[in-house]
């Protein structure tokens, strides 16, 4: 059973790296509901699909929790701020069989989003003015 899961956790992360966007590594704690009686806590390893500041992204990852000694892999959803993350997931829990749901919060590597900026192009036509990408 654990050579599943960590063949499972393996082939999540090479699913969540996107061929355009800059993936973005968390980590972070994770509070665990809907499995258990009470609430669990644990650590949490994220991939985000993009690592631009003040954005939603997609996310996998895996926790492990305390309470129940389990490793749990996650897919979900997180806002990325300033070198931040909150974002909800869904888990398996492979001893019980079962869908469950957590909240966590962490660290991100996340970078501002390029903006655009306009440079004279002194070609006489138009505005004068053409769009271009800068990176902040």
């Amino acid at each position: 059973m654990r050579t599943f899961t960590v063949a499972a956790t393996i082939v999540a992360f090479g699913l969540a790296m996107p061929v355009a966007a800059d993936p973005s590594l968390g980590f972070g704690l994770s509070i665990t509901f809907g499995g258990a009686k009470k609430p669990e806590t644990g650590l949490g390893l994220r991939i985000f699909s993009d690592n631009k500041r003040d954005e939603f992204v997609a996310s996998v990852g895996v926790d492990y929790v305390f309470q129940s000694k389990r490793v749990r892999p996650t897919i979900g959803a997180a806002y990325l701020g300033s070198n931040s993350y909150i974002g909800l997931d869904l888990g398996y829990d492979f001893t019980r069989q079962g869908v469950d749901y957590s909240v966590g919060a962490g660290l991100a590597n996340t970078k501002t989003p390029t903006a655009t900026v306009a440079t004279p192009t002194g070609n006489g036509g138009g505005d004068g003015y053409t769009a271009s990408r800068a990176n902040n």
